[in-house]
Order: C-alpha cells, then sequence, then structure tokens
C-alpha cells in the first residue's frame, strides 16, 4: 500500500519505525538532485542531503500536518 505523507508522518509518530525511512527512499533523489543542481559538487550534495533529512528527522513534530511535506523538506 503506498502511504501519502501525512499517513506516513502520522504512523512515524505512532512508532511505526519505517514510515520516516519510507518518506526518506519517496524524497532521497528529488532532494539529491535539487541541491546537485545547486552545488554542482556530488560530495558537497551528499553531505547537504544528509543534513536535510536529519534535520527534517528532528524538527517533523513541527511540521504543520495540514501543510505540504515535499515544500517544508525543500525548504530545509
Amino acid at each position: 500500500m503506498d502511504y501519502t505523507d501525512k499517513e506516513l508522518i502520522q504512523r512515524h509518530f505512532e512508532g511505526d519505525k519505517e514510515a520516516f525511512e519510507l518518506l526518506t527512499k519517496r524524497f532521497l533523489n528529488p532532494v539529491y538532485h535539487f541541491v546537485m543542481r545547486l552545488t554542482g559538487n556530488a560530495a558537497e550534495a551528499d553531505d547537504l542531503v544528509q543534513e536535510t533529512f536529519l534535520k527534517a528527522w528532528k524538527q517533523l513534530k513541527r511540521f504543520d500536518l495540514e501543510r505540504n511535506f515535499k515544500v517544508w523538506l525543500f525548504t530545509i
């Protein structure tokens, strides 16, 4: 079953250990390509993508479920 971003976030808060991993897999390539276009450097892009997802994981409790997760993630 394909869960929406909102459903995955809710599952994460309910203790589902795989929910955030699924969100990460969903957005890893788009975030990487975006950062790669900005930096032009693969090593720097790798570091920034890792920092982005770490910050998203730490700040997820502040995310407004009525908003678009992809937009929120890309602002990080």
